[in-house]
């Protein structure tokens, strides 16, 4: 199994890990909503479709890198995902924050439907609610709900796929320049 892993890049492996943990938290969430009765709200089908976005942005990247062994569309692809798990973990935060009582949630996320009609009036108050709302926690562990969870593990993904972004960046700026970054900084000292 090292060895197997020994043959990708750090990015790749930023990107295999970025579509392994998306991969993973949709098919909780999905499986928290169909198994478990959990009704998601606005807010978090928002983060499910950050982690769709970073699941096709990661696959896009790993088959670039691995097909057709660019370099430059393998860098992109992992600064992209760093760039759609800093929109998660906004995402997460905000929602978070919401739950807590923190800040407002949007007006959307109140737990009823738009009336369009005041003759529906009536009937539309005699119907359940379509989602629940943004504010109302529907399970916990450890004392943190799934936006919480989601805020760890998108900051963790933010964080990873930054770094090899960053990585990938500085290797193919010495590999243009000839020498690595550190020694030419030694050298104009």
């Amino acid at each position: 199994m090292i060895a197997f892993l020994s043959r990708f890049s750090f990015t790749e492996k930023a990107l295999a890990a970025a579509f392994i943990a998306s991969a993973a938290l949709l098919a909780g969430a999905h499986l928290f909503e169909n198994f478990g009765g959990l009704v998601p709200c606005i807010l978090c089908l928002d983060q499910r479709e950050a982690h769709w976005t970073a699941l096709g942005v990661a696959a896009a990247g790993l088959i670039v890198a691995r097909v057709f062994n660019a370099k430059r569309g393998a860098a992109a692809a992992v600064g992209a995902s760093a760039l759609v798990y800093a929109v998660s973990s906004g995402l997460a935060f905000y929602h978070t924050g919401v739950e807590y009582g923190f800040w407002p949630g949007p007006a959307i996320c109140s737990g009823g439907g738009n009336i369009v009609d005041i003759n529906d009036l009536a009937a539309a108050l005699g119907q359940a609610a379509d989602a629940p709302s943004c504010e109302d926690v529907q399970w916990r562990f450890f004392g943190i709900s799934m936006a919480g969870y989601n805020l760890l593990a998108s900051a963790g993904l933010f964080a990873l796929t930054l770094l090899a972004a960053i990585s990938e960046t500085r290797q193919a700026r010495e590999k243009r320049s000839g020498a690595p970054a550190s020694a030419k900084k030694s050298a104009t000292r």
